[in-house]
């Protein structure tokens, strides 16, 4: 559950001045695949939460660190002519469409935490112990499908939507609590509105 911290302080020259401030302190679930995630949506989201005080636990299907998709971090493989060796370190859709910097600097960042480095396996998560959901996305189907049907990841999803907590999904992600099911077999997502790419 969050925890709540108060600091007070005290204004010198005759008056007093009490501040209070309130911070709290999430545990938020961030489960991955083993490979192929998109490291904008992953590290950027993990570093502002950690900026911010939460604590970002780490899920995998096997409880090893997972890795981005590689083209999504180089843009190498992301234009039309990628294909073709003299031009394929040419990028200009890649230069667009992959990692800026500062999402390269948060995945760098990333891969130094702990919680990164030592992920819990997907079947050893009890939503009950979080306080909130990050669903991210990704691009290639090799890595992205055991995480898109993991029944294990809908089930986890159903009860973080059946216990009202926060959920939130980027790109991909937002499939992936698509699939997800409540008890009495419609989508988490019935009768919500949400965003995602057509």
């Amino acid at each position: 559950m969050p925890c709540n911290a108060s600091t007070r302080s005290q204004a010198t020259g005759g008056q007093q001045l009490l501040i209070e401030r309130t911070l709290v302190v999430s545990s938020i679930l961030l489960p991955i695949p083993s490979r192929d995630f998109d490291p904008t949506e992953v590290a950027v989201s993990w570093k502002i939460l950690t900026q911010h005080g939460h604590r970002v636990v780490f899920v995998t299907p096997d409880g090893r660190p997972g890795s981005c998709d590689p083209i999504m971090l180089s843009g190498i493989g992301l234009d039309p002519w990628s294909g073709i060796p003299v031009l394929r370190n040419i990028r200009i859709l890649g230069l667009l469409l992959s990692a800026n910097a500062d999402a390269r600097n948060a995945y760098t960042e990333m891969l130094r935490d702990p919680a990164f480095d030592g992920p819990i396996r997907w079947d050893r998560v009890a939503s009950k112990d979080f306080d909130a959901l990050l669903l991210g996305g990704g691009h290639r189907a090799r890595g992205m499908r055991e995480y898109l049907e993991s029944a294990v990841l809908q089930r986890i999803i159903a009860e973080f939507f059946a216990d009202e907590k926060p959920v939130a999904a980027i790109c991909h992600g937002v499939l992936l609590a698509a699939r997800s099911k409540r008890v009495d077999g419609r989508s988490v997502l019935y009768g919500r509105k949400t965003t995602a790419l057509p």
